[in-house]
């Protein structure tokens, strides 16, 4: 293991509810990644709205989905350096490629270089700085807190990012009326450089597995599905990770394309019907934090994905922008349950020594279902976005039905009793 309870010491009392942050490193962490979450919410909203106005819905479409898929390519690679290497400076070069990433798109929107095949290749090659990192970023929280606080440091991290969701759209939408995309493309491309100093200001600490344990790449990454596989619990989350990506991924990385064909929304509107989202997810959260050590994993996940059925289903039939933005709400506030505590689930069922691998697994399957989810947002052209979200409330609805099936749910409360994988 990377860390014991004696080796992490908090240096600052803080109430129960956010344990986590009385620990220097991750207050760091956590603070540093808001701003640069913020950021990259910002520049993806920003993007999407840009391609849509100069190419189509449908260039925008595959743009977004575009930018997840080198996911299935590179996460294993951040998986596998997670669990040999130092996270805390594997992160570190990754923010730096994400850093030279953004910064590149920027100069290239600047330029005037806006054609379809610029923006489709900078949108990958950020798509391979982010999966890289992604899996490290996830993994790294267990290095920074005791065991006794991992799972509020994951519902920590996951209200983080909630807020992100909140404030990028909404200022983006701001700043693309007023100052126009290249001003959100800087200011994304500045966030990585807070986070770069906070990393560097964190202690360094031991890699997961001694040099001697160390397997190849592939095969790192091969042992880590096998762990995965073989635990039923995590299984379980993982799936209904997918599922949550599936349906809400047209919402955060598209939004434009329900703006659009539902409610013929302009820049302004449109930051607020996706930034709606967020602040329903923050709603959610602060909430998961209040009363998170009091709820059992099953019992939060029994409330958050019905009521992502009904806001999906809400946001289909919304007849004004402005029922519509109380929807999307709905949806991020069920998205926020569902999520952080799918997250914490695997947190608390994964041993350190793969949870690197583990949740390269997870951007895995993010990577192809979240793409997948967007790509069916592309069909509103055929049938309208208002059945698509139709659909998609009702494949909620059956996923959840199978997920409580036997033992179901009930395994994201067991104790861990993992054998290591074979």
């Amino acid at each position: 293991m990377t860390n014991t309870a004696e080796e992490l010491v908090a240096d600052r009392q803080v109430p129960e509810q956010i344990v986590a942050l009385g620990f220097r490193d991750y207050r760091w962490f956590w603070g540093a990644s808001m701003v640069s979450n913020t950021g990259s919410m910002m520049y993806m909203a920003a993007l999407n709205w840009v391609v849509a106005d100069l190419h189509g819905v449908t260039a925008a479409t595959l743009i977004a989905a575009g930018g997840l898929l080198p996911m299935l390519l590179s996460s294993p690679i951040g998986g596998a350096l997670a669990d040999r290497y130092e996270r805390r400076r594997v992160f570190l070069w990754a923010v730096w490629l994400q850093t030279f990433s953004a910064g590149a798109l920027t100069f290239a929107y600047v330029m005037g270089w806006t054609s379809l095949a610029t923006f489709a290749t900078l949108a990958l090659v950020g798509g391979f700085t982010n999966s890289v990192g992604a899996p490290v970023q996830q993994a790294i929280i267990g290095d920074l807190v005791p065991p006794s606080a991992v799972r509020n440091a994951s519902v920590l991290n996951s209200t983080q990012y909630t807020v992100c969701r909140a404030l990028g759209p909404t200022l983006a939408g701001l700043l693309l009326g007023s100052f126009g995309a290249s001003t959100v493309f800087w200011v994304n491309t500045a966030s990585f450089l807070v986070l770069i100093v906070a990393l560097r200001r964190m202690a360094h600490r031991p890699a997961p597995l001694p040099p001697a344990n160390a397997e190849g790449h592939f095969a790192a990454f091969v042992t880590g599905c096998r762990y995965t596989v073989k635990h039923p619990a995590l299984r379980l989350t993982l799936a209904g990770g997918s599922l949550l990506a599936f349906v809400t991924a047209p919402l955060q990385l598209n939004g434009q394309v329900v703006a659009r064909d539902a409610f013929d929304a302009g820049p302004t509107a449109f930051g607020l019907l996706v930034g709606a989202f967020g602040y329903g997810a923050l709603a959610a959260a602060l909430g998961v934090i209040a009363f998170d050590r009091g709820w059992s994993h099953r019992g939060i996940l029994t409330v958050g994905f019905p009521l992502l059925a009904a806001g999906l289903l809400g946001l289909s039939v919304a007849p004004s922008v402005g029922l519509g933005i109380v929807a999307n709400a709905l949806v991020g506030a069920a998205f926020m349950l569902s999520m952080s505590t799918v997250a914490s689930a695997i947190h608390t069922s994964c041993d350190d020594e793969y949870r690197g691998r583990v949740m390269s697994v997870w951007m895995i399957l993010w990577g192809l279902s979240a793409p997948l989810g967007i790509m069916l947002s592309g069909f509103a052209a055929l049938i309208g976005i208002r059945w698509v979200l139709a659909i998609d409330a009702a494949f909620v609805v059956v996923c959840f039905a199978v997920m409580r099936r036997g033992k179901g749910l009930a395994m994201l409360d067991e104790p861990r009793n993992h054998t290591p994988a074979t």
